[in-house]
């Protein structure tokens, strides 16, 4: 599971810039749309200082 993590803070300073609401930025940084606004937050989140951290599984091993 993929996603971007942000600072504390910065959800507030991109829902001014973007002018968009809390569960929009939450979905945007889950990757769980893909929408152009939705690039634009991520885009924005990684401007922002925000890095992706992605979930590895390893119940294989």
């Amino acid at each position: 599971m993929k996603r971007i993590i942000i600072g504390y803070g910065v959800s507030k300073k991109i829902m001014e810039d973007i002018g968009v609401t809390a569960p929009t930025i939450i979905s945007a940084l889950k990757f769980k749309t893909h929408t152009n606004k939705a690039k634009k937050i991520r885009q924005r989140a990684f401007q922002l200082g925000g890095i992706v951290m992605e979930k590895v599984d390893n119940s294989n091993q």
